[in-house]
């Protein structure tokens, strides 16, 4: 029955709380996660400070105690947030990017990468929490960035189509840094060198295997199906979902993994109908509470509030600001449109926020990191869209 309260609580303040943030053209995904830390941290402290008696509400309110309730349907949350944000990857633009996505990604991923593991350095963390805040800082969420751009009638311009086409190889190659992460939480540092080159063949071989086989596999089955209706048609990409996260589970990766890749294969042959009503799932349920979770999951310590927070922030920005305008310059965009890449590379709160999710859960980061990395999240969900207007405006 807990269960059930926790998710109500955590649901309703999210879905209010997006809409809020949606009527003001701000992400809704930054109200989700401020709706959970209004009824998670934000309600903890105001009982705590002013209201007496209120102990046993503050114990239940606890991400401690809630997580005893809500681990599964949060990681079946993931896993089905994961397939969603799969169905947005194009494989076809994927296997067509050319030399100017890549580079764009490559250095959009190596720069804010390498400032979140000197951070971590820098305030004696282990090799591997430094590696997943560079991680969690180098993973873009371009569908703001997408879009604003929309809104203002340039996404075909030559450094829009540079952003959406960077974003797509971003998410690619921020898989295979999770993975590989992954891979190495088993030794707890870097692990031998047999085992990581195991590690990261077993990584570039089930990504693609799912981007070069996955689609023929998905055709042959929903061939086969083809009387079925549209409901069973659902059920057997649920159970697409399913096969493909027990796989990567089987190959020592997150089940997560799996089920980006099975979203990424079965985009091909299911209809837009039918992939609007994932969506609507993905993002509309399990999407919402997720997020929601994250900002329940959120401490106000001191530590948060410390210089360790706005180094954060400030390696975000220049990270994703410097790398993406090095690759939109290497790859022949003039000074301006490369200005406006480097800007439109610098959202985040989606796919990090899972890789960070990840790391708590594995106990190689702290509640602390975990909560800047969430706040660096929002700030630059907010901003990014505000910024990316006005160098548009200016230089576009």
């Amino acid at each position: 029955m807990f269960a059930f309260v926790f998710t109500v609580l955590l649901l309703s303040f999210a879905i209010i709380m997006g809409n809020r943030f949606e009527r003001i053209r701000q992400p809704a995904v930054v109200g989700n996660i401020i709706g959970g830390m209004l009824v998670g941290p934000v309600l903890i402290l105001f009982l705590s400070l002013f209201l007496p008696y209120t102990q046993s509400v503050v114990s239940f309110l606890s991400v401690e105690y809630a997580d005893k309730y809500m681990e599964v349907l949060i990681d079946f949350s993931v896993v089905i947030l994961m397939f969603g944000a799969g169905l947005e990857v194009d494989l076809k633009a994927l296997r067509h990017a050319g030399k100017r996505a890549i580079l764009i990604a490559l250095c959009g991923v190596v720069f804010p990468f390498f400032f979140g593991y000197l951070i971590g350095e820098s305030f004696s963390l282990s090799l591997l929490a430094s590696l997943y805040i560079g991680a969690a800082l180098s993973i873009t969420a371009v569908a703001l960035s997408v879009t604003t751009l929309m809104q203002l009638g340039v996404l075909q311009k030559d450094y829009g189509i540079a952003i959406v086409g960077a974003a797509v190889v971003d998410d690619i190659i921020g898989t295979f840094i999770l993975t590989i992460l992954l891979g190495m939480e088993r030794y707890g540092s870097i692990p031998p060198a047999g085992e990581l080159i195991y590690t990261i063949l077993i990584a570039f071989g089930f990504v693609f295997a799912g981007i070069y086989l996955g689609p023929f596999v998905a055709r042959y089955v929903f061939q086969r199906v083809g009387r079925f209706t549209s409901e069973e048609r659902l059920g057997i990409s649920l159970i697409f979902i399913f096969v493909f996260a027990i796989l990567a589970d089987i190959a020592g990766l997150h089940a997560m993994i799996g089920a980006f890749i099975a979203g990424m294969t079965v985009r091909e042959v299911l209809t837009r109908q039918e992939m609007d009503i994932i969506s609507r799932w993905s993002f509309g349920f399990f999407g919402p509470l997720f997020f929601a979770w994250v900002g329940f999951s959120v401490t106000f310590s001191g530590e948060v509030i410390s210089i360790f927070l706005p180094l954060m922030v400030l390696a975000a920005f220049a990270g994703k600001i410097i790398g993406g305008f090095v690759g939109a310059k290497l790859s022949g965009l003039n000074t301006k449109s490369s200005f406006i890449v480097g800007i439109g590379m610098n959202a985040r709160a989606a796919v990090e926020l899972v890789v960070a999710q990840v790391a708590l859960e594995g106990n190689i980061i702290t509640r602390d990191v975990f909560s800047a990395i969430v706040i660096m999240a929002i700030i630059t969900a907010l901003s990014t869209p505000i910024m990316l207007r006005y160098a548009v405006k200016k230089y576009g």
